[in-house]
């Protein structure tokens, strides 16, 4: 699998080539734009100025200028997702060569240069998608599900089936009108009872672009959860129709105008009963207070899942998510699951997943897990927060863990988690294994960092930077037992742990690279009015992955702040 980017948009998987090929189909896109939009109010003076046969019906050059512009817009999400709108990125390609065909055998030496430019188009696009979808990334799949009801979706509820019907009512009509129109506008029109068409070169390219956006309108017709943008964009291309015939061209072609308002009228209560029943993934992630425990077993299994081939990239993080990130960030505090339904990590994107011991072999006032002999099998993820993975970056790393107070995997027990990472600003450091992190880290001056930390966790939490360890300290004791937890944990690497030099941080911290193929980090713990840590014993990783499970399902709760007592003097 090439290097793939995830993002909301809504969650794109793409490599290299499906990012060029999104870069191709923009340009089709940018230029039908810069030709139709102006076309739409001055046909005439736009083909003058191109250079080009001047027309005889500017309404349908004004109206072929309009469908370009709808066309185009279908595009957008192929552009964009490629695999989850598949269709769409095939017909972006495929709508270029029937302007070849029309422009050079149906009506040739009319307008020779609209033909050459979706030839050029389609000769760059092509080839680019092919690449694209030789392997389609694993997180694609999600697309694919054959499930395309919500569950929530009451019994005996329509409304999808009614919007498809209601889709495919208008399309069907645009066909029967499009189709014949093509080869023979005069006769159409004649037949319908309008107006002749003075100049049919440009009626029937009007009528073939309709003929492509009713194969455009088909996904949102047939899937309208999976393709929700051609559903919306299917129903909302009705409104420009009914604007162009009765305000921007009046008094020549009413009954389009009449046509278009009625489809609009009877799809869009449909599609806003059906949109309101969207069946994500997400919409399954309704157990959040339903917490009962879980196995190590069980937990590595779904973690370890859906291995890589080669090391993905995963965006996070944007502005099209940021409320998704808000949400989530509020959802953490009293979500304890180990594993969701599949989820983008919006900070903590990439990691990479182990599987080891956490052990305890040091006396300790510290009660639970950080008492003197205790040892667990442990679940914890390596990870970058941010965008930065790679050496030279300024890059904040940390572990979060799930420790399991037994050492059989497949006892059924309630694990404590911990999170500790760096500075939040990150830090220039060659290898992420000489970067210090505890479970408060200080934010730096990253305006980014200060932002979520400062701003959108304050309004969450009382000390946004403060990872709780009381998980830890409670870990296997009885209701009632007396409870002692430090303040401050700090994970370091084992002295002597030799130093890999990689690129990406995970190609760093892989396991095969070190001695005996693990990794060992002290526990270190303190409270905040002592200045030296101490050493309480060690975590060691035996076992590691860089997969889907782990990037897309495993899951941390972030418990919110319970301030420590002051001590008393």
């Amino acid at each position: 699998m090439k290097t793939i980017c995830s993002r909301r948009l809504k969650e794109v998987c793409r490599n290299k080539y499906a990012k060029r090929f999104g870069i191709a189909v923009w340009i089709g896109i940018l230029a039908d734009w810069v030709l139709g939009i102006p076309v739409i109010f001055f046909p005439q003076a736009v083909l003058n100025l191109l250079g080009f046969r001047p027309t005889v019906d500017p309404v349908w050059t004004a109206f072929a200028g309009l469908l370009v512009v709808l066309l185009s817009l279908f595009y957008i999400p192929g552009a964009l997702n490629p695999y989850r709108y598949r269709f769409n990125a095939w017909l972006a390609v495929f709508a270029r060569p029937p302007g070849v065909i029309f422009f050079f055998l149906l009506n040739p030496g009319y307008y020779p240069a609209f033909g050459i430019l979706d030839g050029v188009l389609f000769m760059i696009q092509y080839p680019l998608l092919l690449l694209a979808m030789r392997e389609t990334p694993r997180e694609s799949r999600i697309y694919e599900s054959p499930e395309t009801l919500a569950p929530q979706v009451k019994v005996g509820d329509r409304s999808a089936l009614w919007l498809k019907r209601a889709i495919w009512i208008g399309i069907i009509q645009d066909w029967v009108l499009g189709i014949p129109t093509i080869f023979a506008p005069e006769k159409v029109l004649s037949m319908v009872g309008q107006r002749q068409t003075l100049d049919p070169v440009w009626t029937s390219f009007a009528a073939l672009l309709l003929v492509l956006l009713g194969l455009f309108y088909a996904p949102g017709a047939n899937q309208p959860y999976r393709y929700r943008a051609n559903a919306w964009l299917a129903v909302f291309a009705r409104p420009p129709g009914v604007i162009f015939f009765l305000f921007i061209w009046p008094a020549f072609y009413a009954l389009f105008a009449a046509i278009d308002a009625f489809m609009f009228l009877i799809q869009i209560p449909f599609l806003i009963l059906t949109m309101q029943l969207i069946p994500e993934r997400r919409l399954h992630d309704d157990d959040v207070f339903e917490y009962r425990g879980n196995t190590f077993r069980n937990v590595k299994e779904a973690a370890f899942e859906g291995e890589y081939n080669e090391l993905p990239y995963h965006l996070g993080l944007g502005v099209t998510n940021l409320l998704q990130f808000i949400n989530d960030s509020s959802r953490n505090m009293f979500d304890r699951r180990d594993i969701r339904p599949h989820y983008n990590k919006l900070i903590h994107a990439n990691g990479v997943c182990y599987a080891g011991t956490w052990k305890i072999d040091r006396d300790s006032p510290y009660t639970g897990y950080f008492a003197n002999g205790s040892e667990g099998l442990l679940i914890a993820r390596a990870s970058v927060a941010g965008p930065f993975i790679k050496a030279g970056a300024s890059r904040a790393f940390g572990i979060a863990g799930k420790i399991f107070p037994t050492m059989d995997p497949d006892e059924w027990v309630w694990p404590a988690t911990f999170v500790t990472v760096s500075r939040l600003s990150g830090y220039r450091k060659k290898h992420v294994l000489d970067i210090e992190m505890s479970n408060y880290a200080s934010v730096g001056l990253n305006p980014g960092a200060i932002l979520i930390n400062r701003v959108l966790f304050r309004a969450m939490d009382t000390r946004p930077g403060y990872r709780q360890l009381y998980p830890i300290s409670t870990l296997g004791l009885k209701r009632c037992d007396r409870v002692v937890t430090p303040d401050l944990m700090s994970l370091m690497v084992q002295a002597g742990t030799p130093r890999v030099d990689a690129k990406d941080f995970r190609d760093e911290i892989r396991l095969r690279h070190y001695p005996n193929n693990q990794l060992v980090f002290d526990i270190l713990v303190r409270n905040f009015d002592e200045p030296d840590w101490i050493r309480l014993g060690s975590l060691t990783f035996t076992d590691d992955v860089v997969s889907e499970g782990s990037d897309k399902r495993l899951h941390f709760w972030i418990p919110r702040d319970l301030p420590n007592l002051p001590k008393l003097v």
